[in-house]
């Protein structure tokens, strides 16, 4: 592998968060200044870190997967707590105003016209349909978010300890 696709590899590992910028500086001076000063034994151990660390980094991404929420147009994102929480506000709130103006359209009741001309109204089922799925859609993206910090604390940690037994 030559210097430039090392350090193409080493950029992408920083800008999908697995490398902090002070791990990407000094990977990135290991990889221009060469390791001029290890040998033997300690040499070998360097490169075991480096693959395990590589091979960390690897399994990091495609757990990273399994928290992505895929939005309607392809793009994928890392779920949030706060959005989450924003989100579901919205959709609630939406469906709280739809089923008030409903209910008001078809009468106090829901059922049917005002002056109690029979028929059911439907129109205010949609609002409390809208109640739920905000309400079930914030709890299961929160929920993810939560795993996702989770899942991402282990790897940072696991990435630390692998770097401390390296040095």
């Amino acid at each position: 592998m030559s210097i430039s696709d090392e350090l193409q590899k080493l950029d992408e590992l920083r800008r999908s968060g697995a490398l902090s910028a002070d791990e990407f500086e000094i990977a990135k001076r290991k990889v221009l200044h060469g390791s001029e000063g290890v040998s033997g034994p300690d040499h070998l151990e360097e490169i075991k870190a480096q693959n395990e660390i590589a091979q960390l980094d690897r399994e990091w991404r495609l757990e990273r997967e399994n928290y992505m929420v895929h939005g309607k147009h392809g793009h994928e994102r890392i779920p949030g707590k706060a959005s989450s929480v924003i989100g579901g506000l919205f959709l609630v709130g939406f469906g709280i105003f739809w089923t008030v103006t409903a209910s008001r359209m078809t009468g106090s009741s829901g059922i049917g016209p005002p002056g109690g001309a029979g028929g059911f109204g439907f129109f205010p089922l949609f609002g409390v349909l809208f109640i739920l799925i905000g309400a079930g859609t914030s709890i299961w993206s929160f929920l993810k978010a939560g795993q996702y910090e989770e899942a991402q604390d282990r790897y940072h940690r696991r990435r630390q300890e692998i770097l401390n037994k390296k040095q």
